[in-house]
């Protein structure tokens, strides 16, 4: 049982966390980006750290009680490129340690 709560814990902290957000299919006036290759540029803590990529995801990891901040932008394949998202602060999960285990009374 003890390993088994060990390796969720694991799992946790290595599969990380994913930031999501909808995708962007319109210029701001409404027109629709019809033909367009729609990028995203990912900011985390005030660093790019995933510049033009395809997906409407980020996968990263942290630590335990961490503060992070992330913007997102949309830039088109033409270069075109919209203001940055406001920023979405949010904290990871305080780690907390597992409950003792084969508890037992000796004579």
């Amino acid at each position: 049982m003890k390993r088994l709560l060990c390796l969720a814990g694991m799992f946790l902290l290595f599969s990380g966390f994913t930031l999501q957000w909808d995708p962007v299919t319109t210029y701001t006036d409404g027109t629709p980006l019809t033909g367009k290759t729609v990028l995203y540029n990912v900011e985390r803590g005030g660093t790019v750290v995933s510049p033009k990529q395809v997906g409407t995801s980020f996968v990263f990891t942290t630590g335990y009680g961490v503060a992070e901040a992330f913007k997102v932008q949309t830039e088109l394949a033409s270069g075109e490129k919209s203001v940055w998202s406001p920023a979405y602060s949010w904290t990871s999960p305080l780690g907390v340690p597992s409950n003792p285990l084969n508890l037992r009374v000796a004579p």
